[in-house]
């Protein structure tokens, strides 16, 4: 009885092609889905990479937001690494040695009623190191006190004030000669002879005193 269903059902998928291609189709289905459990499946964010992602560590950081791109250098900007070139103006020799006369008035002045005010009126034409220098060497707290409470009087006679040299970065060496007179209650007088090398430098429209080199001697009395 079994037999003849089954003989029943094949005769009449051979005659029916559409039934049997359904079969067909049942039967691969069957054999095939099952093994594509067995095979490489593409990983995705839990494990391995996805094709067309950066590879691990081209994520790191750059030192930019990476909201926002790295800028190159350009007009008015200078690459990372690269010194900015000094942009100091050139100082004119002539107008040098006029503004280190001007500035000697006041840095040379040790009149006792006024030697305070041409001095601070000084310092303001020159740097903190080159102030710093000539206090030590001009305007020392001990020669203050004694040009303020009469126990030491002075007097600079200048000599010469010439430019000498231009150096190449525009700043200009001032020599300026001269004698300082200094002498103490009860003490002999004490002669100076001075030569000291100003460094003249343009900042904007101004200059400014931005070095010194003290070469000044006792004179033998």
């Amino acid at each position: 009885m079994i037999q003849e269903v089954i003989r029943a059902l094949i005769t009449r998928v051979m005659r029916d092609k559409i039934l049997m291609g359904l079969v067909i189709l049942g039967i691969l289905a069957v054999f095939v889905v099952p093994n594509l459990g067995d095979g490489d499946k593409p990983e995705g964010p839990t494990g391995g990479t996805v094709p067309g992602s950066p590879p691990p560590g081209a994520m790191q950081s750059s030192g930019h937001d990476s909201a926002t791109p790295p800028q190159q250098a350009g007009a008015g900007q200078t690459a990372p690494g690269q010194a900015a070139a000094p942009q100091t103006p050139a100082a004119d020799p002539a107008l040098a040695t006029e503004f280190a006369k001007f500035w000697m008035n006041g840095a040379m002045n040790y009149n006792a009623q006024s030697a305070d005010a041409s001095h601070k009126e000084a310092f303001k034409w020159m740097t903190p190191e080159a102030q710093a220098y000539f206090e030590t060497h001009f305007w020392s707290p001990d020669i203050a006190n004694g040009i303020n409470s009469g126990q030491l009087r002075a007097a600079f006679q200048p000599i010469s004030v010439v430019a000498q040299a231009v150096n190449p970065d525009g700043s200009v060496v001032v020599v300026m000669t001269g004698t300082l007179l200094m002498q103490q209650d009860t003490v002999r007088p004490v002669t100076h002879q001075i030569v000291m090398d100003l460094l003249v430098r343009k900042e904007s429209e101004n200059y400014r005193i931005a070095g010194l080199y003290n070469r000044s001697s006792v004179m033998a009395q």
